[in-house]
């Protein structure tokens, strides 16, 4: 099981263009040519749950930086590529990254220890769940999504009614991601893999 969250940028507008297109894409394919990521213009991140023993440890991890508390796509039946680990991957310049994956280019890295990559696209055929924050961040009367994407509390009602709709549709499960235990609850088979 694996997790794509939405939390850069116009969120909405991200979530609701991937309800739309049926598929998680990469950059590449979404046309952006501004992606500076471990995962380039080719590849979608992804991240792998391993487990607050794991977690208490590696404090920059994709889970709790952009999966728990946002929306997110749960993922089943896909296959990722498994990129090597930089501990110090952040504090590395532009240059010093460029030449990494110039003198390695069969292999993919990232500075985030659960990140895994996949190549162009993911269906939405493959995802088993969507994660909506039912309990989002308030900053003064408004729900924070990104430092783009504020929304009052009735658009926010409105666009999680949107999703949940799109979801039904399309045989989707809704967990609440901004429940600390909701991978348990996937995990527990409570949602059909």
């Amino acid at each position: 099981m694996f997790f794509h969250g939405v939390i850069n940028g116009l969120v909405d507008q991200k979530i609701l263009q991937i309800l739309k297109d049926g598929k998680i894409k990469s950059a590449a394919k979404r046309n952006n040519i501004n992606n500076r990521g471990f995962n380039e213009m080719d590849y979608i991140s992804v991240c792998e749950y391993l487990g607050e023993d794991i977690y208490k440890d590696n404090p920059n991890n994709a889970f709790h930086k952009y999966i728990l508390n946002n929306f997110c796509f749960i993922i089943s039946d896909i296959d990722v590529e498994m990129p090597i680990f930089i501990k110090d991957g952040a504090t590395m310049n532009r240059f010093e990254l460029i030449k990494l994956r110039n003198n390695n280019p069969d292999k993919r890295y990232s500075d985030i220890i659960d990140e895994r990559q996949v190549k162009d696209e993911i269906s939405l055929s493959k995802v088993i769940a969507i994660g909506i924050p039912y309990h989002p961040t308030m900053v003064d009367g408004y729900i924070k999504l990104s430092s783009f994407t504020f929304m009052t509390p009735k658009v926010y009602q409105e666009f999680v009614h949107k999703i949940e709709s799109y979801a039904q549709g399309l045989g989707i499960t809704i967990v609440d991601s901004s429940n600390p235990h909701f991978v348990e609850t996937i995990s527990n088979k409570k949602i059909k893999q």
